[in-house]
């Protein structure tokens, strides 16, 4: 059997992917969880994006949900990060939108090209005075 030529092995993937713009919105929906005692948990998934128009460089949709498994497992939409698949950086971010939406008139909230910018924009929109009251009405429902 031949040497392994990679240069990598999955613990110093799950390490360096944490500082990578998907890891850290993963970090930010375990730390909802963490902080709403598992009551709400964020769920990011992943979805191809096909923008109108082809001046648009992304093609991948990272959504990231709030899921309330109390209330029939009801979910909504915080923010959406859109990249391409093979690149960390640039990133761009949009609240209160829907991929199709997004697709017919791409208006992000905030356009990153670092992890600093992303951390401060993601930062933005997570402690919102919108977001952090949705946060409270979830979870004042999904308790009593």
């Amino acid at each position: 059997m031949e040497p392994s030529l990679w240069k990598f092995n999955e613990r110093t993937l799950k390490t360096n992917t944490k500082e990578l713009p998907d890891g850290i919105l993963k970090e930010q929906a375990d730390i909802l969880s963490n902080k709403t005692g598992g009551v709400l948990y964020g769920r990011t998934t992943n979805m191809k994006f096909r923008p109108q128009d082809p001046k648009i460089k992304y093609n991948l949709a990272t959504v990231f949900d709030v899921v309330v498994p109390s209330l029939d497992n009801y979910s909504y939409t915080l923010l959406i990060m859109y990249s391409r698949p093979e690149n960390d950086y640039p990133i761009a971010l949009t609240s209160d939108s829907n991929i199709i939406d997004d697709a017919e008139n791409f208006r992000p909230q905030y356009e990153c090209d670092d992890r600093m910018s992303f951390i401060e924009g993601l930062r933005e929109l997570l402690s919102s005075d919108e977001v952090n009251r949705n946060i409270e009405i979830l979870y004042s429902k999904a308790c009593f």
